[in-house]
Order: C-alpha cells, then structure tokens, then sequence
C-alpha cells in the first residue's frame, strides 16, 4: 500500500476495504473458544455498568452513552475477522506504533482531551442559561483545539513505521495549519480574553438586585484583607466554599449573566454567532480516532498483564498456505486469564503443519489439556485475523476464511432430535461449507452412540475433510484414528512418568498409544475392583 494514502480510520485503510468486511454469526464459535471471555476481559470497561444500590446525588453517568457507542464498535470489529492479508498487517503495524510507550501516553491524553470536550459540550447542552451554555461551548472548542495541537506535536516527534499512524500525522498535520483552525483559534482565545475582561458590579438592596457597569473602584475584598493580615495569630478553618461548576448556575446568577450581557453586547453577540457558526466543528475523522484507539490500547493492556506474569505475546505472521502453519508455547487466553487471578501457573503448548499435512488428531486421558489444545488453536487463528497480538512466542498461521467449531452440545428438547442426530446435522452445515482455507474444530462428537458407529461416522467426516483440505483439529477418545491418512498427524495429552494420575498438560505430537489412564484414576479415588471388594463386607 502506498504511504501518503489519505487517512480513513485506524482499524481500515480505505472505505472500501471497511465496506468489503463483513460480520458471519460467530456465536458457537465465540462460547466454544472462550472468545467471549476474552472479550469481556479485555474489553470489559466498555461494558454495561451496574447502578448503585442507592441514588448517590449528581452522579449521573454521563459517559454511558459514549461507552455503549465504543462497546457496538469493539464488539462489530472483534467478531468480523478480515480475509484481506494487506489489512491486517495496516492494523498489526498500527498496534505497533501504540505499543511505543511515547505513542500509547499520546493517544491517552488525546482521549482524556476529547472526554474533558465532550463533557463540555454536555454541560452546554443541558445548562438552563443560553449565555452559560456558550460559554461552556466556547470551552468545548478550547479543549479541542488544545487537543488537537498536543497529538499534532506527539505524532510530528514520533518515530512511526504503520500507514495508518503516518496518515492519521499527516491529516492532523493539514488540520492544525489549516486557515479555518487557524481562525478557529484565534477567535476562541479572542472571546476567552473578552470574557475575562469583563468587570461589573452587583448591588444588592433587600430583595432588588442591579448590576452595573465597572464603576472603578477598588476591590475593597482585598483591601480590608490587607488591613486585618496584621492580626492573623496562625493559620485558621478555611470558611470558604468551593463553587463546583458542574452543578450550574442557579436562577439568580442566570439573570445576572443575562444583564451583564445586555451592558456588553458587542462582547456576548460574538460569543453567540461565534457558537452558531461553530456548529460541527470536531473533525468527523477524530471523533472516530477516539472510539477505535480502543480497540488497540485496551488490547495493548490487556495483553501486558500476560507479559507482566512472564508469559509472551507475539505478533503472528499470517499466510495462505495451510501447510505452514507453525506455533510454539501458545496458550488459550481465557484459561490464562483465571489462572493469572488465582496465582496459578499456565501451561503452553506447540502445534506445527508442514507440506500436506492438514488433520490434528488430538487423543490421551481425560482432563488432560486435549479441548484447550483445540480452543487455544481457534484463538490464535481469529485473533490474528483481527489484526491483533495472540498468546504466543512466535506464530505463522493460516489466514482463515471461516472457523467452524462443533464441540458438544446439551441436548436441546427443543428441535426434536436426538443428540447423535444433531451432531450429525451441526456436521453436515460444516461440511457443506467448509473449503481449503477453513478451519474445523471438533471436540469428542459421537460419544452418544457405539464405539464402532462413532468411528464409521468419523472416518466418513475425516475421509471428507481431507478431500476439501481444510485445516482440521480433532479431539477424540478413539485412538484408531491418529493415522488415518498421510493428511493427519497425531498429538497426544501426557501425564507424569511418575504418577500417571497427575497430568501435566503439555499436548505432544507422537503416536496416540491407546492408554486412557482410567486404572490408575480409579485406583486414586479407591473404586478399582480389589479396593471395593476390600471395603465391602463378605
């Protein structure tokens, strides 16, 4: 893609390529793989928040309705992976630059800047008073500009290597020299130095309040502070009450504003047809920047919480040819997640596809890390087709059309079928829409019906498979199937050499060897044969 490509958004490069997106039902996918942990987990601040248990007076939530703008955007580009190579290396060489610590406080304290404009703008919106809503506007479009100019400097001193930062430089760059931001500017600090030049005096008479113009005189607050200095013995409570500039003006103070406006109209008829013209006067294209920076400094301190525990994350590398597929010491982030909360320690694995291979069969004892093993390849698989950073040391991996997952299912009384015939139906779906480039992940299917059903109905599934050449892993209790043809490699759970009841987690590629350790689970828990004739009485 060329460099000086106009800037369109930070997570698409054009509008054509946000156009060509699109977003398939994931739903079985996202509970089978734990993506919707993984989600809330990274992206969980966006979420609904519960209301307190009592009403807490002026704390209104005011941030909701951004926070559930931002959630529909996370949640429609977390579950719309891309089948475009060139779009996701824009967004991996985006989520590079953030991660520069200069880059990531940057864009921090551009959203902390476009929060203070927008809460602004609400004071404007809501205050009872015109005058004290302009003024509130004049502010919003202060903080804009301060804003705008602090990302222009931290983007100009950047060292920056991605497209999408180094357009989104050069927009902001023609924004801040522009002749409209540049009168913007210079007609906002013009009000706010009028504005802070205005004097007036209130004169209050019992019920009667009058204001008046300046009549120079002395501020007689200072004067007699100065004369009574003397007596101070130390420092004394501080009487004075903080004026809180949320809470508004009340009806008094609205119609002083208002009468101090009439004595200076030239002062507040520029600040009214300064408003009006005004309108609109945030860039569409950085008030979308503020919502998708997000999607990748959420991810970004997400993931360094793996890297604090001593886990790494990499930046996968993605190809269309399924017979390069090559992780090491990857791990399923949702399991990680709870393990880091309980101190525990988390096990990572390897999985490798070379030249024609393309079926995992995944076998060994029960408990024994044979699902997370599938659940941890779906993860990598999407997470890098979102353009994001995946759980890791390093990665090449398929760029995926579809990821298709049928793990078992509690029987649903619902459709009336049975559970063998609804695999067979969830399979069928598969099959008919599964191609070279898709990925399959199957999770002990056919475990309702007899050993020898289970493995007709499986090398039938597996016979096909092999036939469209999608990349498939395939967790099974039977054993017989680690070699069914030169398109399948087998990968076994292992337990400790010393204690076969103890597993350890780690899936290796070796040859299935038919022990599902049940004696030695049995023996544990005291119910082999000998042990429960030696607990019953003769």
């Amino acid at each position: 893609m060329p460099d000086m490509v106009p800037f369109h958004s930070i997570v698409f490069s054009s509008q054509a390529a946000e156009d060509a997106a699109s977003s398939p039902d994931l739903r079985d996918v996202f509970h089978d793989l734990c993506l919707d942990k993984v989600f809330t987990a990274a992206y969980g601040a966006f979420l609904p928040r519960e209301k307190p248990a009592y009403y807490v007076a002026d704390r209104v939530d005011d941030e909701a309705p951004y926070r559930a703008q931002v959630l529909l955007l996370l949640q429609s580009l977390f579950g719309t992976p891309l089948h475009d190579a060139e779009e996701v290396r824009y967004r991996q060489a985006a989520l590079q630059d953030l991660q520069q610590a200069s880059v990531n406080k940057g864009m921090q304290a551009f959203q902390e800047g476009m929060r203070q404009m927008r809460a602004s703008l609400r004071r404007s919106e809501k205050a009872y008073n015109a005058i004290e809503g302009q003024r509130w506007f004049l502010d919003a479009v202060r903080i804009y500009g301060q804003t705008l100019d602090a990302l222009h400097h931290m983007l100009a001193s950047a060292e920056l290597h991605s497209q999408a930062l180094r357009a989104l430089r050069e927009h902001v760059a023609a924004l801040v020299t522009s002749a409209e931001q540049q009168a913007r500017g210079q007609e906002t600090q013009a009000l706010i130095d009028a504005l802070a030049k205005l004097r007036y005096a209130v004169r209050i008479d019992g019920t009667t309040v009058s204001v008046l113009q300046d009549p120079q005189e002395p501020d007689y607050s200072a004067t007699i502070a100065d004369f009574f200095s003397r007596f101070r013995q130390g420092e004394v409570k501080d009487y004075r009450v903080q004026f809180t500039p949320s809470s508004g003006l009340n009806p008094v103070e609205g119609q002083i504003l208002d009468r101090v406006a009439m004595l200076n109209p030239e002062v507040f008829g520029g600040l009214a047809r300064f408003c009006e013209a005004q309108k609109g006067f945030a860039d569409a294209r950085l008030l979308r920047l503020d919502r998708e920076l997000a999607w990748y400094l959420c991810w970004i301190d997400y993931t360094r919480c793996f890297e604090r525990a001593g886990l790494t994350i990499c930046m996968p590398e993605l190809t269309t040819d399924p017979g390069q597929i090559d992780v090491a010491q990857a791990f399923d982030m949702a399991l990680a997640w709870s393990c880091l909360d309980k101190q525990q320690p988390v096990v990572c694995n390897d999985v490798k596809l070379q030249g024609q291979e393309r079926m995992i069969v995944v076998t060994g004892p029960n408990h024994g890390g044979k699902t997370t093993l599938a659940r941890t390849f779906g993860q990598l698989h999407h997470l890098g087709s979102l353009g994001l950073t995946i759980g890791a040391r390093s990665a090449a991996l398929l760029l995926c059309d579809q990821i298709f997952t049928h793990f078992e299912r509690v029987e649903d009384i619902s459709n009336q079928r049975g559970k063998l015939q609804d695999d067979l139906v969830r399979m069928h779906r598969i099959l008919a829409a599964a191609t070279s480039r898709s990925l399959v992940l199957m999770n002990e299917i056919f475990s309702s019906t007899t050993l020898d059903d289970a493995l007709w109905l499986a090398r039938r599934i597996m016979a096909k498979l092999s036939a469209i050449g999608s990349v498939c892993v395939f967790v099974t209790f039977l054993d017989e199937l680690y070699a069914f043809d030169a398109h399948t490699v087998s990968m076994v759970g292992t337990v400790d050499v010393n204690d076969p009841t103890i597993r350890t987690f780690k899936v290796v590629r070796r040859a299935a060897d038919g022990k599902s350790y049940a004696l030695a689970l049995a023996q544990k828990f005291g119910v082999t044969r000998q042990q429960l004739l030696e607990r019953i009485p003769a």
